[in-house]
């Protein structure tokens, strides 16, 4: 009786014991290959079918859609979907060189100027794919006149009535910024918007037909901004100095080179502080407020070349610019001085 009872109770505790032990795990199941299909590519109807790119025509837009004589046009090429990858890009406009730079998203950018007088701008771009073809597109921007008040200025005689020695400079000097403002350099330097190279009042707006000592001598081709003797002159925007200089008729001046053929120029400076070649970047201080030159006081000029001609330098600064040249990457860095 006692072995039988203590068989049970030994049971009893095992059986407590087991109700606390986890259960086994669940069997693996086995794994099931993926089902595959047999191709055979010897068969025309089995082979797999691509799509076909093709040499495709980009969209081609610019703004503003009717430009005014001295302005800023930014033309643009959109890439088509399934279209073939571009090889190479070559454009100009008035004859004359015109860059177009590769854009975020596969599209092209390039400046256009519309310069005083002009009627209409012939633009020609030829797109190369990368199987060889080539497609040209033509078109002719419409320019809109537009109407340019007169002053009347009194300076020194010698600014009107030059002798045949200053007459020599001048032309040298001449064709020193000739030479300059027609040399492209293929990339953009700027980096961002471009910015106001001083805070004042516009006294002379760009286009003013100038009357000195009442006989017309000349078209104000920039922008005169109010400043006092000594007060800091900055830079635009990111580039290189392509020449500082004393000139006769422009006084102390500064220009930058900025890529695609944009320069913009700092006259009638007191005092320069940047010297050629030299890096230069936004907001840096390139020189001093003067009266040097013809003037008839203090100010500065602020001047911009696009593709060698003299265009409103307040076209930098319009939204439709500012928001497509953010689209351009910064300064590559062989450009930029250790």
């Amino acid at each position: 009786m006692t072995s039988w009872r203590a068989t049970i109770v030994l049971m009893l505790g095992l059986c407590a014991a087991c109700a606390g032990m986890p259960k086994p795990p669940q069997p693996v199941p086995e794994p099931r290959l993926p089902q595959v299909e047999t191709v055979r590519f010897d068969l025309e109807d089995a082979r797999p079918q691509l799509p076909v790119l093709q040499a495709l025509s980009p969209h081609l837009r610019w703004t503003p859609g009717r430009p005014g004589e001295g302005q800023l046009v930014v033309l643009t090429l959109e890439p088509v979907t399934r279209s073939l990858p571009v090889f190479e890009i070559e454009g100009s406009a008035s004859g004359r060189e015109l860059e177009l730079v590769p854009l975020s998203g596969g599209a092209f950018l390039g400046l256009v100027a519309t310069p005083l007088g002009a009627k209409e701008v012939p633009v020609e771009v030829t797109v190369t794919y990368i199987d060889g073809t080539r497609l040209s597109h033509t078109l002719s921007l419409l320019v809109v006149p537009r109407d340019f008040p007169a002053t009347r200025l009194r300076v020194a005689p010698r600014y009107t009535s030059p002798d045949s020695a200053t007459l020599v400079r001048v032309a040298r000097e001449r064709e020193a910024i000739q030479a300059m403002r027609m040399t492209v350099t293929p990339l953009p330097l700027w980096n961002g918007p471009f910015e106001l190279p001083l805070r004042g009042v516009t006294t002379s707006p760009y286009g003013q037909r100038r009357l000195f000592n009442d006989e017309l001598r000349s078209r104000h081709t920039g922008l005169d901004i109010d400043g006092d003797t000594g007060d800091p002159v900055f830079s635009t925007n990111s580039g290189r100095i392509a020449m500082s200089a004393d000139l006769f008729y422009n006084g102390g001046a500064v220009f930058i080179d900025h890529g695609l053929g944009l320069y913009t120029g700092y006259f009638h400076l007191s005092k320069r502080e940047v010297v050629d070649g030299q890096w230069i970047e936004k907001g840096q201080i390139i020189g001093r407020v003067g009266a040097t030159g013809r003037v008839t006081g203090p100010h500065l000029h602020w001047h911009m070349y696009l593709q060698g001609f003299s265009i409103d330098p307040r076209a930098l600064l319009d939204p439709d610019f500012t928001q497509l040249s953010r689209r351009i990457s910064s300064p590559p860095a062989l450009f930029v001085e250790p």
